[in-house]
């Protein structure tokens, strides 16, 4: 009797960090640059990736830039350290963290924020 263990999956792979300023909340941050995938395994070996996205999270608030795909590869393959802020297109903030989706506040335990009045 033989067993075949595979899988399919979703993956996350952190690429690089950089700094600038987050469209979203105007604060200056340090972007996450990080590329997404699905994969196909067999006894726990990754055989085949597909669906390749690219994105940057800002550490002010959260907010989520996706990344072209041609800038994403070449980041991916060590051509670069660097994506231009004109690149990254404003998708979605992260409401999982303790800042202000709408100016990047903290949110200090606030059902509202201090500093612009809106409702995290």
């Amino acid at each position: 009797m033989m067993f075949f263990l595979f899988g399919f999956g979703t993956q996350q792979k952190n690429l690089f960090s950089q700094q600038g300023i987050c469209k979203h909340c105007g604060h200056m941050c340090r972007f996450e640059i990080f590329m997404t995938y699905q994969y196909f395994s067999l006894f726990f070996i990754t055989l085949f990736k597909w669906g390749k996205q690219y994105y940057a999270k800002s550490s002010c608030c959260g907010a989520i830039y996706n990344i072209p795909k041609e800038l994403g590869d070449d980041a991916l393959k060590s051509q670069t350290q660097h994506i231009p802020e004109e690149y990254m297109e404003y998708i979605s903030y992260s409401s999982d963290n303790n800042y202000c989706g709408h100016c990047g506040a903290p949110r200090n335990g606030n059902e509202y924020c201090t500093k612009c009045g809106n409702k995290f």
